[in-house]
């Protein structure tokens, strides 16, 4: 019988007697270490700038739509002919822009489900990196498979609760 640590083990490493062992660095390869030194700031540096880009467009984009949305409601002189723009099909258009960041369950489940399974099958996939004797891919593949996990196991659980909000909503 395995104690709590050893089958814990057993799991992280699927199985693979002393894996913890190389992921040692000293019994790494010195060139490798030497890239991988070199090559993974300036990897998570890109990233960094990429994301970073991506959040000051995003920002931009939503303030130049808030900024629309003002300016049109600026326009309407009294409630009474706001509310008669709100029954026009423009109304109804313009009120569902409102909800352009806000999404269905049923969405957030199929994306949830999409970033696992890319997850599980990108860790699989690095899962090669052991032959090779490449700990940090060997860390990188666990995070990714159990990150995936994380996200279909998320997605299960918000489509059982969603399926029971709408039954309650139906009754």
């Amino acid at each position: 019988m395995l104690s709590g640590v050893e089958s814990v083990r057993k799991l992280l490493t699927f199985g693979q007697d002393r894996a913890f062992k190389r992921w040692r660095v000293r019994d790494m390869d010195p060139v490798l270490h030497a890239q991988l030194k070199d090559w993974v700031p300036m990897g998570a540096a890109i990233f960094m700038a990429i994301w970073m880009l991506y959040l000051v467009t995003t920002s931009i984009r939503r303030k130049r739509q808030t900024d629309m949305q003002k300016a049109l409601l600026d326009k309407f002189s009294s409630a009474h002919d706001f509310a008669e723009f709100m029954q026009s099909p423009a109304g109804q258009k313009y009120v569902m822009t409102f909800t352009d960041t806000v999404t269905s369950p049923r969405q957030a489940i199929i994306k949830s489900v999409q970033i696992g399974i890319v997850m599980l099958f990108a860790g699989f996939g690095l899962q090669e990196g052991h032959r090779y004797q490449l700990w940090a891919l060997d860390i990188l593949s666990m995070l990714l498979i159990f990150i995936g996990i994380g996200f279909l196991i998320s997605a299960t659980v918000s489509y059982f609760m969603a399926k029971k909000m709408d039954a309650g909503a139906k009754e």
